[in-house]
């Protein structure tokens, strides 16, 4: 047993020390909050000379400086806020300026379209004007062809007579009906024309108001892009003052800490928070005792003999090895 004890030892030492360093960071760690808090306690309510004097003069531009770029932040915050009531009120007034201009073109296009499908069946009349001709002229050849016929039967019976009586009353109408066709024809070609200008002014005036709905979304988007950039030119100036300000923010810890350690080492408590202080007391007490405690295994450490040591580290290892051997089998 006396083989293993000095290897035995040194290792709970060598354990205990690897513990106590942790600690020791870890209280290191709290020391410097708790001295940083007692800075910023009652770095305003002792009166410093000498060494504290610089750290406060520097804690005391901070603050001028951070007023100073609070203000910054408010102020564009605010010019933030108004420039985006500025976008809205511009969008309104765009969509209603649209909506008038959409309703005025709809008033034109509805009736432009009207005229166009009128305009379509009318261009059909005339097709079937000239198509009639033709036949009218047909009819005619065959009613006179019919008539000639019809007087040189003979005898002339009551019924030929009327027959013929009745074709030649055809062969008057026809001409007639076709003077009546040129008349249409020309009515509706006339019409056709009439048609056709309303449909180019309808056309004109719909294409008049669809440009004047292009250069209206046009002029809207370049006047809104040039709002949008002013407000994110605004917001990474903001977000810039607030980075300084939180950079001035982590800057201050360090004459915080240098006050409080000076108030610490004088023994001088915030009026309102004297636990403050005692933090730091405490604080410090802990390293110290950590620390100790950590020399105090270094020298334990150290009065070891190293022969006997170095045995009992090799069997150790030999048990150690062992029970690996055994395990893996």
């Amino acid at each position: 047993m006396n083989l293993f004890a000095p290897g035995l030892r040194e290792a709970s030492r060598i354990f205990g020390r690897q513990y106590r360093r942790l600690r020791l960071l870890l209280a290191r760690r709290r020391l410097a909050h708790a001295e940083t808090d007692l800075g910023l306690l009652g770095w305003q309510q002792a009166d410093f000379e000498g060494e504290a004097l610089p750290h406060v003069e520097q804690l005391t531009d901070f603050e001028r400086t951070q007023a100073r770029l609070t203000n910054e932040s408010a102020a564009l915050a605010l010019t933030i806020r108004q420039l985006q009531a500025q976008r809205a009120e511009e969008r309104r007034q765009y969509d209603e300026a649209r909506a008038r201009l959409e309703a005025e073109r709809a008033k034109v296009a509805g009736p432009s379209e009207e005229i166009a499908r009128q305009l379509a069946v009318r261009q059909r009349s005339p097709e079937k004007i000239a198509e009639r001709g033709p036949a009218l002229e047909r009819e005619l050849e065959e009613v006179t062809r019919l008539c000639n016929e019809l007087l040189a039967v003979e005898p002339q019976t009551v019924e030929i007579r009327h027959e013929v009586t009745r074709l030649h009353a055809r062969m008057t109408a026809i001409p007639n009906e076709k003077a009546d066709l040129r008349k249409w024809q020309q009515q509706a070609v006339h019409e056709i024309h009439a048609f056709e200008e309303s449909v180019a002014r309808g056309r004109l005036a719909v294409a008049v108001a669809d440009e004047r709905l292009r250069a209206q979304r046009a002029e809207f988007e370049d006047a809104d892009g040039a709002r949008a950039k002013e407000i994110a030119d605004r917001e990474r100036e903001k977000l810039a003052v607030e980075k300084e300000g939180d950079a001035l923010e982590k800057a201050k810890g360090n004459p915080y800490r240098k006050i409080g350690q000076l108030l610490a080492d004088s023994g001088i408590a915030p009026m309102n928070q004297p636990h403050a202080l005692t933090a730091v007391l405490e604080g410090r007490a802990e390293i110290t005792r950590i620390a100790t405690a950590i020399g105090t295994s270094l020298l334990a450490s150290g009065s070891e003999e190293p022969a006997a040591l170095r045995k009992s580290w090799l069997a150790l290892a030999f048990v150690v090895l062992l029970l690996v051997w055994c395990i893996g089998r």
